[in-house]
């Protein structure tokens, strides 16, 4: 759990390096922006102030007219009162584009230091993710150094924990060869589904990556199939299922709906429970304070107990199965399950 916390906040380190990477490069965009702008501006301004500098010298009406009575034709005279009249028209359109530049250049600092604002809150959060790295890694560290310092007994738990794995499958697999026996003996010497369970087994694979999780918290803190203990060296852990660390007292929900055929206990693996969905089963195990029993038809979410607590550890154990005329095949729950 240590391990996944640090991955995760690493992760987010990152996304908000990579954030304050992209806010930079926003703000030098926004500071070329504002450079062209106030160019801009001042190239505006400048001819404006020629435009006014000329239209004061020549701001009498007299002169306007003197200008146009001294044309050599009416042609002319028309051609030269157009003209003061455009002058005036485009001397209006500079001072728009002066005001209109000066907005977009006010709007141009307002979004820089909306990005400055921005870009110190991620560098403060990085700060406080960083310095909650460090103390996850001491916090690791502690508890890694303390491990070793139990790992004969450790050692002998986790033996412990494999027998009762084994006890496990071997009933489930017992399970699963008297069902197939079963099926063999009405059905001619065949394994062979009811009508309904085909229907079942359908439902359930179009399901896959969708199942709801068992539990509303939890963090995966064991993998399926065979793989090195994480801590003790010289361990190997072979696991069926997957198993998810979560709160005392959770809430385990059937991840979809069936009929439980059986309910047993293990020693040192709670209570457990298998769900059939046609020619799949969904295996729960180390559970408490059951709601269901053998024979009982279930609704996908549908609670069917709880998470037994060991010590500090809450954790829920759940395996899938697909039965087919050879026998059983344990699944990866992982790729069932919707994704987190």
């Amino acid at each position: 759990m240590l391990d996944r916390q640090i991955s995760l906040r690493q992760s987010l380190i990152q996304n908000i390096n990579a954030e304050i990477e992209q806010i930079e490069q926003e703000m030098g965009h926004n500071h070329d922006r504002i450079g062209l702008l106030e160019s801009d501006l001042k190239a505006l301004k400048d001819e404006y102030a020629r435009m006014i500098y000329e239209a004061y010298k020549n701001r009498g009406a007299y002169q306007k007219l003197m200008y146009v009575f001294a044309s050599d034709n009416f042609n002319q005279a028309y051609k030269r009162m157009k003209v003061m009249q455009q002058y005036a028209t485009v001397r209006k359109a500079q001072a728009n584009a002066i005001m209109s530049t000066q907005k977009e250049l006010a709007e141009a600092n307002f979004q820089l230091e909306q990005s400055r604002k921005e870009k110190e809150k991620l560098a403060n959060d990085k700060t406080q993710e960083s310095s909650l790295l460090a103390g996850d890694k001491s916090e690791r560290q502690e508890a890694l150094t303390a491990l070793k310092q139990e790992e004969k007994g450790l050692k002998k738990k986790q033996q412990q924990q494999e027998e009762e794995k084994q006890r496990l499958n071997q009933a489930i697999q017992k399970i699963i060869d008297d069902e197939i026996k079963a099926s063999r003996a009405k059905n001619n010497g065949k394994y062979e589904l009811t009508p309904e369970g085909k229907i079942e087994s359908v439902a359930f694979e179009k399901n896959k990556n969708k199942l709801p999780w068992p539990v509303s918290r939890g963090v995966l803190t064991g993998k399926f199939g065979k793989q090195n203990h994480p801590i003790l060296p010289g361990i190997t852990i072979d696991s069926k299922g997957i198993d998810i660390s979560t709160d005392n007292n959770a809430e385990v929900t059937a991840v979809f709906g069936g009929e439980v055929t059986k309910v047993f206990s293990i020693m040192g693996a709670g209570l457990n429970i298998i769900v059939t969905h046609g020619g799949y089963k969904t295996v729960y195990t180390n559970l408490k304070d059951l709601k269901v029993k053998a024979g009982d038809k279930i609704e996908p979410r549908q609670s069917i107990g709880k998470v037994l607590t060991e010590g500090d550890k809450t954790v829920l154990h759940i395996e899938i199965w697909q039965v087919t005329a050879t026998g059983g095949t344990p699944l990866d729950p992982i790729n069932w399950l919707s994704p987190r």
